[in-house]
C-alpha cells in the first residue's frame, strides 16, 4: 500500500482553485489517491501553480458531476465549487442526503456561516483581520505585513486531517462528513501564544520583533558577517549558554533564576550575548552553540533553503530544477514487516454521525507546543487523549504568564485531554506505563531521539513489541538527532526572511514552525492510522517541522523580488488594509474604506489587534475563541476549527492540570453497533 502511497484506490474530486484546496488536492495525489477535477484550475502560469495544477486529471464528462459523486470516496471544494454544485441542486444538506458516505471537506476564507461569508479575502488580509499583522515587528515599529502563507497551508493540513479521519471513521461505520473549514478560523488556531495578554491584561500583545514572550534569552543577535537566531527553553538549556559565552557565574543569578526572571530582565540578556556574537563569525557562533545543544541559526532565504541538503533530503525539493515537493517524508509510515497482534480500540464500530476517531487510544508523551497541540487536534476529533507527563509536569506549566502556578500554553494546548504522572525510571511507573502502552491505538511524542531511546520508547523499541501508530514530531526528523526550536526552523527555511529580509529578518509572531509541524503531526497520524487499519500493521511517523516551514515557502521560491506591499489607508476610527498596490479613496469610516474597496473588488480587512480580533462577531459566530475558567481566572483557548455540518462538536474540556489518572476510559455503548 505505502509503495504506491497510503492513499491508492481512494477516488477524490476537486471542485475547487483556492490555494488551500489545490493544495490539498496536491497532497492527496502525492499520497497515492486519484484526484479529478471539476471546474477550472488554478489560476496563473508560474511553476508553483503547474505544480498544483499537475495534481489533478481533468474529468472524462464536464458534464458527469453526478455519476463522478457517485465513484469518489473525498469531496473537496473552495467556496467558489460549493456554489457551482448547490447550482446542480448539490447545496450541502442535498449533497450529504445523496451521498451519505462522501468525506467533504470545504476550504474557504470565513466557513458557510458568519457576517463575513462570501467576502473576498486573501492571505494577508486574513492575517490582519486574526491579529497578526498588528503582533509583526519590533516593538516601537510599525506593524509589517507578512506574505508567509500560514492561512492556506494550515487550512490545508486541516482539510488533510479532516479527510484521512473520515476516511478512517467511514470504515468503522461512521458513514461520511462535511467539514466547513475556514482559513480565518485555521489562523485563529495558531495564536495559543499570544492569548495570555488579552486574556490577563485586556491588551492585545506586544509587536516583541524575534523575542519570546514565554522564553529568554531568545532573539536574533549580530555576528561580524551575519546575524544568528539563538533560543533558549528551559533552565539547564540557559545554564549552557551562560557557560559557552563565559558568563557561567550568571547561571544562578536572581535576575535570571527562572524562565519568568529571564523574560522580565531580557534586556540585559540580549545585551551580553550580543557584546559576546559580535566579535565572531556567524558559522562559528552556530557551531560552538550547536555542540552544546543550544538551538542557533544563520537566517536563510527561500531560495537558500530549496537549495540546501536538508530540503533535498526530505523531499522537498526535488529533481534537477529543485522543484517543490510535498512534505511526505514527514507523512508517509514506514509499516512493520508482517501483521501486528491487535490492541486499542481502532477496530471497534461506532454509530453513524460519531467523531471519526471516537475511542482511539492516544499516549501523548511531549512539552510546550507541536506535540500537545497536534494531540489537542486529535482529541477534537474524538480520540481519547492521555497525556504523560514527568513526576515535575510537562515543561510548560513552567511558562511565563502562569494562572493558578501553572504556565498559560499548557492551558490552551491540552484542553480536551486527560493526564497522568509517571516516573518511566520507577519500576512500578514503567509498570504502568507498559499495560498503557499495551491498551494504545498511538503514541505521540515531541521528545528528542536520544530520550526516546533512553526510555525505551523509539518507534523501533515499541513496534518490536506493540502494533501501534508511533509518530514523532522533531526540528529535523529523528535520524537529525537534533534539538531544534520553532525560531531556528523559522530562520533556516526562509519563513524570518520573508516576513522582514536578510538584515532586518522576523519570526512571524505565532510559532509557525511549531504549529504547522503540530498540524502536521496530526494528518500523520490520521494518515498512518489508515494504513494500520487497513493493513493491521504497525506503522512509524517521522514528522520534522523543517518540513512543514520549508513547505510553507514554496510559492515564493520563484518570486522575482519582494511582493507589492499592501496599502494601509487611515480612517477615523482605525486602520485598513487593503491587498493591492492601486489607488484607492481614502477618507470615512473604517466601514466606509472596507465598501469602496469591496466595490472595486478589492480585498481588504481592518487592521485589528488580537484584543479586537477575539471580539470581532465572525470570530464570535464561529465560536473560535473560548472562556474557561481556571484558579478563579477567565482564561481565553482557541476554538475547535474542525466544524463538521454533520456532527456534533462539544466544546473541549478543560486541561487537566491537577489530574494524575493513568487508566484509559472505558469504551462508550454504540447502541447496538457490533
Amino acid at each position: 500500500m505505502t509503495a504506491a502511497g497510503p492513499l491508492q484506490g481512494t477516488e477524490v474530486l476537486l471542485a475547487g482553485r483556492r490555494t488551500s484546496a489545490a493544495l490539498l488536492g496536491r497532497l492527496l495525489a502525492d499520497l497515492g489517491a486519484r484526484v479529478v477535477r471539476l471546474g477550472p484550475p488554478p489560476e496563473g502560469d508560474g511553476p508553483f501553480t503547474r505544480w498544483l495544477r499537475a495534481a489533478a486529471e481533468p474529468a472524462a464528462e464536464p458534464d458527469g458531476t453526478a455519476r463522478s459523486l457517485r465513484r469518489a470516496d473525498v469531496l473537496v471544494l473552495d467556496a467558489e465549487g460549493d456554489t457551482r454544485l448547490t447550482g446542480l441542486g448539490l447545496p450541502p444538506d442535498e449533497l450529504t442526503r445523496r451521498h451519505p458516505d462522501l468525506v467533504t471537506v470545504r476550504l474557504s476564507a470565513f466557513g458557510r456561516t458568519g457576517p463575513l461569508g462570501g467576502t473576498p479575502a486573501t492571505e494577508v488580509t486574513l492575517q490582519a483581520l486574526a491579529g497578526l499583522t498588528a503582533a509583526t515587528g519590533a516593538e516601537g515599529d510599525p506593524p509589517v505585513t507578512s506574505t508567509v502563507g500560514l492561512a492556506s497551508r494550515t487550512a490545508c493540513l486541516s482539510g488533510l486531517i479532516g479527510v484521512v479521519a473520515g476516511l478512517v471513521g467511514r470504515e468503522r461505520g461512521g458513514g461520511g462528513d462535511f467539514l466547513d473549514i475556514a482559513e480565518l478560523d485555521s489562523l485563529l488556531a495558531l495564536t495559543g501564544t499570544l492569548l495570555p495578554s488579552v486574556a490577563l491584561t485586556g491588551s492585545p500583545p506586544r509587536r516583541t520583533g524575534n523575542r519570546h514572550g514565554m522564553a529568554a534569552p531568545w532573539n536574533t543577535y549580530p555576528c561580524r558577517d551575519s546575524p544568528v537566531v539563538i533560543c533558549t527553553m528551559g533552565d539547564p538549556m540557559w545554564r549552557r549558554l551562560a557557560d559557552v559565552t563565559g558568563h557561567g557565574d550568571l547561571g544562578e543569578d536572581p535576575r535570571f533564576a527562572d524562565t519568568g526572571a529571564r523574560v522580565r530582565n531580557a534586556d540585559e540578556l540580549d545585551k551580553l550575548i550580543g557584546e559576546w556574537t559580535r566579535v565572531r563569525r556567524a558559522a562559528d557562533v552556530v557551531a560552538r552553540l550547536q555542540a552544546s545543544g543550544i538551538p542557533c541559526a544563520q537566517i536563510a532565504t527561500p531560495d537558500e533553503a530549496r537549495h540546501g541538503a536538508a530540503a533535498r533530503r526530505r523531499g522537498l525539493a526535488t529533481g534537477a530544477s529543485a522543484a517543490p515537493g510535498s512534505p511526505l517524508s514527514s507523512l508517509v509510515p514506514k509499516v512493520t514487516d508482517g501483521p501486528s497482534p491487535r490492541q486499542g480500540r481502532l477496530w471497534e464500530r461506532i454509530p453513524r454521525g460519531a467523531p471519526p476517531l471516537r475511542g482511539l487510544r492516544l499516549l501523548e508523551l511531549g512539552s510546550y507546543t507541536a506535540g500537545p497541540l497536534a494531540g489537542r487536534l486529535l482529541a477534537q476529533l474524538g480520540a481519547d487523549v492521555l497525556k504523560v507527563e514527568p513526576p515535575h509536569g510537562e515543561g510548560s506549566r513552567r511558562l511565563a504568564r502562569p494562572v493558578g502556578g501553572v504556565g498559560y500554553l499548557y492551558y490552551v494546548n491540552n484542553a480536551g485531554k486527560r493526564s497522568c504522572r509517571l516516573d518511566l525510571a520507577d519500576a512500578g511507573d514503567r509498570g504502568t506505563f507498559d499495560r498503557l502502552l499495551a491498551g494504545s491505538d498511538v503514541v505521540l511524542t515531541s521528545l528528542a531521539a536520544d530520550t526516546l531511546a533512553a526510555q525505551g520508547i523509539s518507534p523501533a523499541q515499541v513496534l518490536a513489541r506493540h502494533g501501534t501508530v508511533h509518530c514523532t514530531v522533531t526540528g529535523h526528523g529523528l535520524a537529525a538527532a537534533d534539538r531544534s526550536v520553532d525560531t531556528v526552523i523559522q530562520a533556516e527555511s526562509g519563513i524570518m526572511h520573508l516576513v522582514g529580509g536578510r538584515r532586518g529578518a522576523l519570526r512571524t509572531p505565532v510559532s509557525s514552525a511549531d504549529v504547522l509541524g503540530a498540524f502536521l503531526a496530526a494528518a500523520a497520524v490520521t494518515v498512518a492510522t489508515w494504513v494500520r487499519l487497513r493493513t493491521g500493521r504497525g506503522c512509524a511517523a517521522d514528522v520534522a517541522l523543517f518540513d512543514s516551514a520549508v513547505w510553507t515557502t514554496q510559492e515564493h521560491w520563484y518570486d522575482d523580488g519582494p511582493a507589492p506591499a499592501p496599502r494601509l489607508l487611515a480612517a477615523p476610527d482605525g486602520t485598513v488594509l487593503a491587498d493591492t498596490d492601486r489607488p484607492l479613496p481614502g477618507g470615512g469610516s473604517v466601514a466606509a474604506v472596507l465598501d469602496a474597496a469591496h466595490a472595486l473588488g478589492v480585498p481588504a480587512a481592518p487592521l485589528h489587534d488580537l484584543a479586537r480580533a477575539v471580539r470581532h462577531p465572525q470570530v464570535r459566530a464561529r465560536r473560535m475563541v473560548l472562556t474557561q475558567r481556571y484558579a478563579d481566572t477567565d482564561v481565553l483557548v482557541t476554538g475547535d476549527h474542525l466544524r463538521s455540518l454533520i456532527r456534533e462538536s462539544p466544546p473541549p474540556a478543560c486541561a487537566p492540570v491537577h489530574q494524575d489518572d493513568p487508566t484509559w476510559l472505558p469504551p462508550v455503548p454504540t447502541g447496538g453497533e457490533r
